[in-house]
């Protein structure tokens, strides 16, 4: 995936970070972590990335 098609997919909405909708402005902090190194990321209905931070 492009970064041009990755600012389309925040400005249309359709990525969540832990199931919370986030916009363009939003960053990701140790927060976000689950289990302090897991981030689930959904793009639509049907993307959906764990990643793990080490």
């Amino acid at each position: 995936a492009s970064n041009g098609e990755a600012r389309r997919a925040l400005k249309e909405n359709s990525v969540s970070v832990n199931k919370d909708k986030v916009g363009e402005d939003y960053t990701i902090t140790t927060e976000d972590l689950i289990n302090d190194k897991y981030i689930v990321i959904n793009r639509g209905k049907k993307n959906t990335f764990i990643i793990k931070v080490v």
